[in-house]
């Protein structure tokens, strides 16, 4: 899939209200090329310490053969103010199997 990369869609993503806290991902959509932000994804900060923060981030995954799920990873990045940084992921949560993406599945998801 291409992204869709539509002035309107990037403000609909950014004005929807996910909840439980989860913002859009806006920077990795638009600019990171890996194939896990071909699709709106959704990050809510959920632990905090001195040196690290913990985030949840829900998001859709479509593979080669038609098949894709959704998905929910957690990973921990370092408090020392750079935006792009290599993380370190603690888990990675299969949600639920589906051949289409569906925005209002995902945010069922940041919900619960």
């Amino acid at each position: 899939m291409s992204r869709n990369l539509k002035v309107s869609y990037i403000k609909k993503l950014i004005q929807t209200e996910a909840p439980n806290g989860y913002k859009f991902d806006v920077a990795n959509y638009l600019h990171n090329p890996a194939y896990g932000y071909d699709y709106p994804s959704f990050l809510n900060l959920i632990a905090e310490d001195e040196t690290t923060e913990t985030y949840r981030r829900v998001y859709y995954f479509k593979y080669y053969n038609g098949t894709g799920e959704y998905l929910a990873e957690t990973f921990q990045r370092k408090k020392n103010g750079e935006e792009w940084q290599v993380v370190k992921k603690i888990s990675e949560e299969k949600l639920e199997q589906a051949n289409r993406f569906n925005l209002n599945k995902l945010l069922s998801f940041c919900a619960g």
